[in-house]
């Protein structure tokens, strides 16, 4: 147990070989927002193995919480920030929060994974998509923060959804960045094909309270999105 404390204090787990070799990797993976599940097997591994060192290397060094959790019967690993406080990546030149788009269009891919609860894989397509938010049961919600506005479905025009898809392959870049979605190659749609991860859970945290009163919530997206 005394050996244990002292490689938390004094991080001498950083030189165990293996550690050593991918540190640099699953440092910049973790502090750029990635979401590490047993898909990277080396990296969780090793996180799963040390994870009381790993935790206080983050809370000493970046005032951050590694976060252990599990969705769906899949384990994660992720940087968040503490209750009391924003931890040193809050400055916004090394923190960039979710816009109001993106994080739309990350409750509408978490309401498919929902849907798709039994699916052993959530593959979404662009037609998937824009039946959805023609057609789906929040279609007033999507409509006001893709297309501005919310008006009859055969009335947006090509510019319309062309500002679209560019919202929505911004959105999905970024969820591939920090694994939330894993992108399908190859893919000629205007959107990529893309698989919804169990961490995009994570959202259903973030807004608990918020999503109890869905176009409330939206509203509020909105008015921020136009100041």
């Amino acid at each position: 147990m005394e050996g244990e404390n002292n490689d938390i204090t004094s991080y001498e787990f950083l030189f165990d070989r293996r550690v050593e070799k991918h540190f640099a990797d699953i440092n910049l993976m973790l502090l750029s927002g990635k979401h590490i599940d047993e898909e990277y097997y080396v990296a969780f591994s090793l996180l799963e193995e040390k994870a009381n060192q790993w935790t206080q290397f983050y809370k000493n060094l970046y005032n951050l919480n590694l976060v252990f959790d599990k969705f769906d019967g899949h384990p994660y690993y992720y940087l968040d920030f503490f209750d009391t406080v924003k931890g040193k990546l809050a400055d916004n030149s090394r923190h960039r929060e979710l816009t109001e788009v993106q994080t739309l269009i990350g409750l509408m891919l978490l309401d498919i994974y929902y849907k798709r609860f039994f699916d052993e894989h959530k593959i979404v397509r662009w037609g998937d998509l824009r039946t959805i938010i023609l057609e789906g049961e929040q279609q007033d919600a999507y409509k006001r923060i893709l297309f501005s506005e919310a008006r009859a479905s055969n009335t947006y025009d090509p510019r319309e959804w062309g500002i679209v898809h560019r919202k929505m392959n911004a959105a999905i870049d970024l969820f591939d960045k920090i694994g939330w979605v894993k992108k399908q190659v190859p893919s000629y749609e205007e959107v990529p094909d893309f698989e919804i991860k169990p961490s995009i859970n994570r959202l259903a945290k973030m807004y608990e309270h918020e999503l109890l009163d869905f176009e409330t919530f939206v509203s509020e997206l909105k008015k921020e999105e136009m100041q």
